[in-house]
């Protein structure tokens, strides 16, 4: 059985007694143990009757005990064992004998990177239940996925889009997760998502680390602030470009405060400024962390920045960084550009 025909069985509400999860895809792993810990389990008594332990640090004896408890509030006790390959040969047998008879209050799974150095654990849960496959994906695997996981969101994700979102983003499930959940939110109520929508939720998305450059820089975080700047670096744009996306977002954040207080919704004020929804709310949790006078001092120290960029020889690279660092220093003056000293120890 495979990770898409395993959720597919939960859907339908199949559950076996005993289950070994096996495979390189620790993100698919992670995703089948939650669906099945919400499946199985009431909510109340996720906290009692569903745990999770490591192989290595819990003999079988224990995990085999804890099963033959009567669960409380009903229902059925789960446990997952993770890395059962760390067990010797009187914990697999213990609990090879075990699955032959367990209980029907209880739902174990155990999980292992491969099959080979536990296949007399294998063969016995074949016998009572299932061997799930979490195989490490290819571009296929994964356009699948992909497809599937934006049904589950509530979106179509057509063939074309989600080929350019594994060219753009890779066959990582974990990263491709990430991206999916960050364009249904871009695209909002809308149910289809096409090539467009990615196009643009990735451009978007570069001013969308500016914006996470504000956050670090008013809570002073400097090493995160310089790492946005790099991550924008690195992705293509150029330095005043980069300086320019910040002055927009300021000019941005300011303007969605006064549309604040002027008592105005975030869908009156992404009709005033003419911006994606998503951006203004953005801009409205920036909007209460920055005083007008942040603000200001912000706009003033990317002006001389601007000035240094245009009119001197330093890289600016370094005059960005320079700026960073300046900003994420409580009381200092906007950034003196001829002094260059504190990138090149920052880097050191």
């Amino acid at each position: 059985m495979n990770a898409e025909d395993f959720l597919k069985a939960l859907d339908t509400g199949k559950i076996d007694p005993v289950y070994l999860f096996v495979g390189g895809s620790a993100f698919l792993m992670e995703e089948a143990w939650k669906k099945l810990l919400s499946s199985l389990l009431p909510k109340r008594g996720k906290n009692f009757n569903g745990e999770r332990v490591q192989a290595r640090e819990t003999e079988a004896g224990d995990v085999i005990e804890r099963l033959a408890t009567t669960p409380m509030f009903g229902g059925r006790r789960l446990i997952m064992v993770d890395n059962v390959e760390a067990w010797g040969k009187r914990d697999r047998a213990a609990m090879e004998a075990f699955v032959q008879r367990i209980p029907p209050s209880a739902c174990l799974v155990m999980a292992a990177s491969d099959r080979k150095s536990i296949e007399g654990l294998a063969k016995a849960v074949e016998t009572k239940g299932k061997v799930v496959q979490f195989r490490s994906p290819g571009d296929k695997e994964a356009l699948r996925w992909l497809i599937e996981r934006g049904r589950r969101l509530g979106k179509i994700v057509s063939h074309r889009a989600a080929f350019l979102l594994v060219e753009m983003a890779g066959g990582d499930f974990q990263t491709l997760a990430s991206e999916l959940d960050k364009i249904c939110t871009f695209v909002g109520e809308r149910d289809q998502i096409e090539t467009e929508d990615i196009l643009e939720a990735a451009s978007s998305q570069r001013s969308f680390s500016a914006f996470d450059m504000l956050d670090n820089l008013k809570a002073q975080q400097t090493d995160k602030a310089l790492k946005s700047l790099r991550s924008l670096i690195l992705s293509g744009e150029l330095p005043l470009k980069i300086l320019s996306t910040l002055a927009w977002q300021i000019r941005m954040v300011w303007q969605v405060k006064d549309g604040l207080r002027q008592g105005l919704s975030e869908a009156e004020l992404a009709a005033r400024l003419k911006a994606h929804p998503f951006v203004v709310k953005k801009a409205r949790e920036q909007a209460v962390r920055f005083s007008d006078a942040d603000l200001y001092r912000v706009i003033e120290a990317i002006a001389q920045t601007d000035i240094a960029i245009k009119s001197t020889g330093i890289l600016p690279e370094l005059l960005l960084e320079e700026l960073i660092l300046d900003l994420c220093m409580e009381g200092k003056k906007p950034p003196d550009t001829s002094k260059v000293g504190k990138v090149m120890q920052h880097r050191n």
